[in-house]
């Protein structure tokens, strides 16, 4: 095992998708057949960015516990910090527990820092409204930002250190040449191909380069307009995340709902139809006979005509004229 070796990590920009392998604290069963701390390796996909926004965007103290596991173990720790933990009893979780709180002590502020840095960032060159930013890319408004700030107060920007290099990522000698073809038209897969692979040995690296691949569009992040917290998504025009808001509902579904609503209330097809209906309605609690016939006539149709409107069965001019038929 090399004690020392970092992260590698390399992106499946078709499914949006970054393969990370790296090194972490797991078990082993020992020669006695106890259970012990070991560094095992895994390859692990995640979404473009998704351990950037988590650093961001979650509590820190718990963020901190799975950096110290995962990413940061080989990367972050020092040597002694690593042997205290693979020398702790896998059995006593307080201990890990107790371990684990020491380290985000020692590394809060950092961390802390190193949040605040990349919003500032983050916001500047995707969130920014002022006009003369207007026509320039994430990138191009960072190298704006680096030269309109005190960089020195901006550490992430200086853990840009990492090699890229090409490999191919699974060996096809046994396979066909036929089957070779076929599996590398797939546009999905990415398993069989030369991959740029991105060599971190520093988990502020990774947490830059997730920042670089954000600001290069590789993915999109957004605010949702509905909860306003960060999220990430491959389609641009997305404006909803899917996290639950309220009664079992996700941001989108609610976010959805509210914009439907808002339109229809401008709405002047819609607006004409309340009128028609609150006046058949009053008519026939007024003077009943032939006005509730009318007015339970015009419920049942309205309702149909209005759904055709929704779905855009029918034109605004259609369910208008329609309307007009009926106001008397």
């Amino acid at each position: 095992m090399e004690e020392n070796k970092g992260i590698e990590l390399y992106l499946n920009k078709t499914l949006h998708e970054e393969q990370i392998k790296f090194p972490m604290l797991d078990f082993e069963i020992n020669a006695d057949g106890d259970y012990q701390y070991a560094v095992k390796y895994y390859e692990q996909p995640n979404k473009i960015g998704i351990i950037l926004l988590d650093f961001i965007q979650n509590d820190l103290k718990d963020v901190s516990f799975s950096i110290f596991r995962f990413y940061g173990f080989n990367t972050l720790l020092t040597d002694n910090e690593r042997k205290e933990l693979l020398a702790l009893d896998s059995h006593d979780n307080k201990k890990l527990a107790n371990n684990l709180e020491k380290l985000y002590n020692k590394y809060k502020k950092d961390f802390e820092s190193y949040k605040r840095q990349i919003i500032d960032i983050l916001e500047y060159c995707i969130f920014n409204e002022d006009e003369n930013l207007k026509d320039l890319t994430p990138l191009q408004r960072l190298v704006v930002f680096c030269n309109s700030n005190d960089i020195e107060k901006y550490s992430i920007l200086k853990h840009n250190h990492f090699n890229k290099f090409l490999k191919l990522n699974k060996d096809m000698t046994k396979m066909s040449k036929k089957n070779i073809i076929n599996t590398l038209k797939d546009k999905e897969n990415n398993r069989y191909s030369f991959q740029e692979i991105y060599e971190i040995d520093n988990f502020y690296n990774l947490l830059f380069l997730e920042m670089y691949f954000i600001l290069k569009e590789d993915i999109y992040l957004k605010k949702c307009k509905n909860c306003g917290k960060y999220f990430l998504t491959s389609n641009s025009a997305v404006i909803y995340c899917d996290n639950i808001f309220e009664s079992n509902k996700t941001c989108r579904e609610i976010g959805a709902s509210k914009v439907f609503i808002k339109n229809l209330e401008t709405d002047d097809a819609y607006n004409l139809y309340r009128k028609v209906y609150k006046k058949k309605q009053a008519l026939a609690k007024s003077k009943g006979g032939s006005y509730e016939i009318k007015y339970n006539l015009f419920k049942n149709q309205g309702r149909d005509k209005k759904n055709a409107y929704k779905l855009k069965e029918i034109t605004k001019e259609e369910f208008i004229k329609w309307l007009n038929k009926h106001t008397n």
